[in-house]
């Protein structure tokens, strides 16, 4: 799914980027949620920003388990490399999977 990661790849390598801006809009909708909370005190703003905050996590979380399960399996073979930061637009976080080298042999 092109709105949380984007998976390019070459004959040797694939990269997954992680994009932020999934990441920072949770954190926006924790903010107006916790301000709700405090300053307004609105219970019926909550019941919509609630529901729609965990249906955001819920879809984040599905789409990217399919990009950790073969993060994972490459770890295990020690063909993986990061780059970036979590937090960066600029930079974002990078998996750098190098393919398995098949012996023709």
């Amino acid at each position: 799914m092109s709105l949380f990661y984007e998976r390019q790849e070459t004959a040797d390598s694939v990269t997954i980027t992680l994009k932020p801006h999934s990441l920072y809009l949770m954190l926006v909708m924790l903010a107006v949620w916790l301000g709700n909370d405090f300053l307004l005190k609105s219970a019926s703003m909550a019941q919509i920003i609630m529901p729609i905050f965990i249906v955001f996590m819920v879809i984040r979380f599905f789409s990217l388990v399919r990009v950790q399960r073969e993060v994972l399996v490459a770890m295990k073979q020690g063909r993986v490399t990061t780059q970036g930061s979590k937090f960066s637009f600029t930079n974002p976080f990078r998996y750098v999977i190098q393919k398995a080298q098949s012996s023709d042999s």
